[in-house]
């Protein structure tokens, strides 16, 4: 065996009978609860027509009621267990994600906090790319995607948008209507993310109060929230990087085909959607090159799901990009770029300026300074950016609802104590040995946590503009912080022999998470007061 090989612990998880029945029980209750999240989205597309007003606070008071009522009733039967909460986490997280799509308005031309959406019925943006496979017969454009802004991107998300008013449409819905239905796709993109994190939670053993901090920050972080209304590419190749990595778990413990082209369709369908979704397929690489040098005996038989793995994926994740590349000399990494005349550029700026210059007191105003927004400056450190947009994006709450400032204040600073958790927690996760991930599943979850944050910076620079600061080209990065926490605060309490210290902690960890959670409800709630 190499000194690799040796350095490196291959062992799976030891599981037992009874894990296996509790797996296969919450398997089916999360496969339920999964269907009703489903079943939901629909009801919701007939029942709230979203070209009218409907209002933004009736709905979610109610909703908050009769959660408690159940946690009440659950309590009272002492029936509030750990998976009970956990359904009652993704409950009220669907709960504050359908308010704000309930809430924010959408039709041919109001697009309220939407990215490169652009008015229906023009010839640019997510919408125009959206209805040209809604006219065309789902035809691919027959012109240089980049002749147009954003028809560059893999077609999938607006194939699936077109299908759903195509069906809409058929039956009976008005267009205009149809419309404003599209925000109920990126709702159950962002509603199955919960899903996801709560399966990768369980294949890596992470339970109890754990697993409930992490499930929590997931369930209510503003980003996830926004972007559920979102009707753009972003959430649906993050819900596509997120299933990446639980097959590449679930892979990594039991290494069969079929298990191999599960990874290979997320990162596949992933880049189908975006094509930046490629970034999680270098830290699998790495695991499978790791896999590969330490089992010896199996080079022949790991090799060749390797070959079916790159058989299913590079056609599946790239036959775009090659199609432009040749039709239209399209680069492979093409990303359409703002002109220097913009007023959003920040080029100017020198390196260390962007790094380091902190000399406009960045944190006076919450939201992130931008154009309209009557800021002194324009933001262009993007350490300050991703603090800001991972709360409010790029949008100012504050010209909706004047009094939500406050608010938002407590909410920013509660997220930069939790950025200083979570980043103990990543390096508590990294060194310290635990029960919950092996060297090598260490090595693929920091790995691609630190890679992200290096591709964001890189991506800021690359592209010297304000609104290439924003956190959604990284939020993935939301669910491995959360994931560090969820395992480091179950790790020290079953590590520390100290039970002051090990009650401090999870008193602490709970507090700032409930008190997240909380402030980010009120945030969304008060947002729809205006909206």
């Amino acid at each position: 065996m190499s000194k690799v090989s040796k350095s490196i612990n291959m062992s799976a998880k030891p599981k037992n009978a009874l894990d296996n029945k509790n797996n296969e029980a919450e398997v089916k209750l999360m496969q339920r609860a999964y269907a009703a999240m489903g079943i939901l989205c629909l009801i919701s597309t007939v029942v709230f027509d979203k070209s009218k007003d409907m209002g933004g606070m009736t709905f979610p008071i109610m909703c908050l009621l009769m959660l408690g009522f159940f946690v009440g009733v659950l309590l009272y039967e002492d029936k509030l267990n750990v998976q009970n909460a956990v359904l009652l986490i993704i409950a009220a997280g669907f709960v504050v994600r359908l308010n704000y799509v309930i809430y924010t308005p959408l039709s041919e031309t109001v697009r309220t906090r939407q990215h490169d959406l652009f008015e229906f019925g023009g010839t640019k943006g997510h919408s125009a790319y959206i209805e040209h496979f809604y006219n065309n017969g789902f035809t691919l454009p027959d012109f240089d995607p980049t002749s147009k802004a954003q028809f560059y991107h893999p077609p999938l998300h607006h194939l699936i948008a077109a299908m759903w008013m195509r069906i809409l449409t058929t039956f009976g819905m008005g267009y205009t209507r149809a419309i404003g239905s599209l925000m109920f796709l990126p709702l159950f993109y962002s509603s199955s993310c919960m899903f996801v994190v709560e399966r990768i939670l369980s294949k890596l053993r992470i339970n109890g109060t754990g697993k409930l901090i992490a499930l929590s920050i997931v369930a209510f972080h503003p980003t996830f929230i926004i972007l559920s209304g979102s009707v753009n590419n972003d959430i649906l190749s993050i819900l596509f990087i997120l299933l990446s990595v639980f097959t590449t778990l679930k892979w990594y413990e039991d290494p069969t085909t079929k298990n191999i082209l599960f990874i290979a369709l997320s990162i596949g369908l992933g880049m189908s959607t975006k094509l930046s979704s490629a970034l999680v397929s270098i830290p699998i690489a790495v695991v499978f090159f790791l896999k590969l040098i330490n089992e010896k005996k199996k080079v022949y038989e790991n090799f060749m799901q390797y070959c079916i793995f790159g058989v299913v994926c590079i056609p599946l994740g790239l036959w775009f990009s090659i199609r432009n590349a040749i039709k239209f000399k399209v680069p492979f990494t093409y990303v359409m770029k703002l002109s220097e005349d913009s007023d959003q550029y920040i080029g100017f700026h020198t390196v260390s300026e962007r790094l380091f210059d902190y000399k406009y007191h960045p944190f006076k105003n919450v939201f992130l300074n931008r154009v309209s927004t009557d800021a002194d400056y324009f933001e262009y450190n993007p350490f300050v950016a991703i603090i800001k947009t991972s709360m409010f994006g790029e949008y100012k709450f504050s010209s909706s609802v004047e009094s939500i400032t406050p608010v938002c204040r407590v909410l920013l600073i509660i997220n930069m104590v939790m950025i200083a958790v979570s980043l103990a927690a990543t390096i508590y996760f990294a060194i310290k040995k635990n029960r919950f991930a092996d060297t090598i599943e260490k090595i693929f979850l920091v790995f691609f946590q630190i890679l992200m944050f290096v591709y964001f910076v890189k991506f800021s620079f690359d592209f010297p503009h304000t609104c290439s600061m924003d956190y959604r080209y990284i939020v993935p990065t939301c669910v491995l912080g959360a994931l560090f926490i969820g395992a480091s605060v179950n790790q020290f309490s079953e590590n520390c022999k100290n039970k002051s210290a090990v009650k401090a902690v999870n008193i602490s960890v709970i507090s700032f998470t409930s008190l997240f959670c909380l402030t980010s409800t009120i945030v969304f709630i008060m947002l729809g007061k205006a909206s």
